[in-house]
């Protein structure tokens, strides 16, 4: 590390490793595409070799090394979609924003688990890029399998979630007619039982349809859905 990331380092040094102490997650930061600056030891509860992350001669991408491999065609994608994003915002307001992702990776038995990992950005560069991250891992409180990687935006400082699929475009989310008009229903209020009454199917039909939607949108609830689908023109 030169004198000028060290000066940088020392600012964030005493925070990080505390954070990695008292709340007993994984914690890492990161030098984007390059090496990583901080790993805490409890990362082997992921299986992760305690002398591998001890190195210093660690270069970037190794914790990827245990994520299920469906899950990090998605994740890698969404990174690069989600750098596209964050250029979207006022330099001023790029670190306000925090990355959520929920996949699945393998603990230290060899078994697949769900996880969470929240990442934001520590320092922008010259350009006013993202250029450190810093991230926790934890393992998932939900146990129930997980059939793809999730991912969400959030402004940790308004508190705005922005579902992440808004740096897609409209016609990657196919949803059929019936999911529209569902979407739509449930956009002014109308619950499950209403519209099995107003559609004239059952309502596990309709609690289907929304699993769908919420699933194609990769959204965790309809409201989720429908912010994002306003955003797109979809309820239009």
């Amino acid at each position: 590390m030169n004198k000028e990331n060290q000066k940088i380092w020392d600012k964030h040094q005493e925070y990080i490793e505390l954070l990695s102490k008292v709340n007993n997650s994984c914690v890492f930061v990161a030098e984007l595409c390059v090496s990583y600056w901080f790993l805490s030891d409890n990362f082997q509860i992921f299986g992760y070799d305690p002398k591998i992350i001890r190195s210093p001669d660690i270069t970037s991408g190794y914790l990827e090394t245990r994520i299920h491999p469906d899950d990090l065609i998605v994740l890698g994608k969404t990174q690069r979609k989600l750098m596209e994003y964050i250029k979207t915002i006022t330099i001023d307001k790029r670190k306000d924003y925090k990355h959520i992702y929920e996949c699945r990776a393998k603990n230290a038995e060899g078994n697949y688990i769900r996880f969470i990992v929240q990442q934001q950005i520590l320092e922008l560069d010259e350009n006013g890029n993202p250029w450190l991250l810093f991230g926790v891992f934890d393992i998932s409180p939900n146990t129930s399998p997980l059939e793809h990687a999730k991912v969400r935006v959030i402004n940790y400082k308004t508190g705005e979630i922005v579902p992440f699929s808004i740096v897609e475009r409209e016609s990657d989310i196919k949803l059929s007619d019936r999911e529209k008009e569902i979407l739509k229903m449930a956009s002014v209020g109308m619950l499950s039982k209403e519209i099995s009454d107003k559609l004239f199917i059952s309502i596990h039909t309709v609690n289907k349809h929304r699993q769908n939607i919420m699933q194609k949108m990769n959204t965790n609830n309809v409201i989720e859905a429908i912010n994002y689908a306003r955003k797109l023109g979809l309820l239009d």
